[in-house]
């Protein structure tokens, strides 16, 4: 498959080192000369331009800027540059701090994380904030509001009040998101979003059991989750003879699929499909053959669903579900987005899955997802066009988080120099 040369050779090169830092700058700007610029607004690239980063943030981009005399500078001949990527699903608590410099040597810039403990994220986000540790942006949700369950890092929330007195204890500590799980009862989930729409947080769905997906759209689900997600809605609709894909399909596309996606897009409903989750831990790591080769025809049509939403217009963002299993963070977000091209992305759409569109879900779209003068200077530096092949998004020269440069080439070098 598509990823396990990549995987490969990731594991035989090894991340970056946990106590690497990104390369000081001399206390001058630091400027990209010559580059192709794909800022991620669906512009047609710039190329052989200028771009000028200080005090973190991009200061100017021109083909005509005078490189001041103090600067560091890289010589973006014959490469590309494009937003910092967000991934859009991720565990850090489970992944450990070993997913950070992963994140970053793949140009994951950002991240929403999708439940875990909230004292240990928020102690990593410090020490990224104050500079002793690289790693990405981190929105987070802290713990995950359930019904009865023992799956770590889960509240269960067995009635209406007690979801009420969560949503409300949960928004006071200061979590960005509330993030519910499938095993939340049917009046538990109408509740708990009505009082997330009161107090102003919004609430990411992993569809609870009992819930359709648009019922948890028309009831204010800032994002649903998972692609499977949608087929286990179905199958809830269409009851106990439901024993297969193939018997809940009706209910989820043609005519009836678009009335679901329609209502998607009226209410802005955004969908983090992660089907690389689902490839990777359920089709390409079983031993079964007969039950691997039905899990690829489900994933099928996990792909002909993402395709169907993506020409009726629902906002799709892109996620991996990096966590404790058989996801690898960074890497698996370049998965995801060959994924959406193989659902009919272009590969334009596929990197504003990661840049722009998290950016405007998280209203953070002034200061980050796009290449623009004034925004936070989180760059990938590409050896290749990734708008003809979306697989160049893996060719990464140097990462700039925060305006700072990380050498992704140069340190991997080291990993396979002897000598260095």
């Amino acid at each position: 498959m598509r990823w396990r040369f990549i995987l490969f050779v990731f594991l035989v090169i090894g991340p970056i080192g946990c106590g690497e830092r990104p390369r000081e700058q001399t206390g001058g700007p630091l400027v990209i000369t010559h580059v192709t610029v794909i800022d991620a607004t669906g512009k047609a690239p710039a190329r052989n331009m200028t771009v000028v980063i200080r005090d973190g943030h991009i200061a100017a981009i021109d083909s005509t800027i005078e490189v001041p005399t103090n600067a560091t500078v890289i010589d973006g001949t014959g490469k590309f540059l494009i937003p910092g990527l967000w991934d859009m699903h991720g565990h850090f608590t489970d992944a450990t701090e070993a997913a950070f410099p992963l994140l970053i040597e793949n140009g994951v810039t950002g991240v929403r994380d999708m439940g875990g403990e909230l004292a240990k994220v928020d102690g990593w986000r410090k020490e990224i904030a104050d500079g002793t540790r690289i790693g990405p942006h981190i929105v987070r949700c802290g713990p995950i509001l359930d019904g009865p369950t023992e799956s770590k890092h889960h509240v269960v929330v067995n009635n209406p009040a007690e979801a009420v007195h969560a949503v409300d204890s949960l928004k006071q500590v200061g979590v960005d998101f509330i993030k519910v799980h499938r095993n939340m009862s049917r009046e538990t989930y109408f509740a708990l979003m009505e009082e997330a729409r009161k107090i102003g947080i919004p609430v990411a769905v992993h569809l609870p059991s009992t819930v359709t997906a648009q019922e948890a759209s028309q009831a204010g689900a800032k994002s649903l989750e998972h692609i499977e997600m949608l087929v286990a809605s179905a199958a809830y609709q269409v009851g106990p003879s439901a024993k297969r894909v193939v018997d809940v399909l009706p209910v989820i596309t043609g005519a009836a699929g678009d009335s679901i996606f329609a209502t998607f897009v009226k209410n802005n409903t955004y969908y983090v499909p992660t089907l690389v989750a689902y490839e990777r831990g359920f089709v390409l790591w079983g031993s079964d053959t007969t039950k691997v080769a039905g899990r690829a025809r489900v994933q099928g049509h996990h792909l002909r669903l993402v395709t169907a939403m993506h020409r009726a217009g629902v906002p799709i963002m892109a996620g991996s579900d990096f966590s404790d299993w058989a996801l690898v963070a960074g890497v698996d977000l370049h998965n995801e987005l060959a994924l959406f091209v193989e659902a009919g992305f272009t590969p334009m759409e596929a990197i504003q899955a990661a840049t722009i569109k998290p950016a405007t879900f998280l209203e953070m779209q002034d200061s980050l997802g796009t290449i623009e003068v004034g925004k936070i200077a989180d760059l990938v530096l590409l050896d290749a066009d990734p708008l003809e092949d979306i697989s160049h998004t893996r060719k990464i020269r140097a990462v700039v988080v925060g305006g700072r440069m990380v050498p992704v080439m140069e340190l991997r070098s080291r990993f396979t120099d002897p000598h260095s």
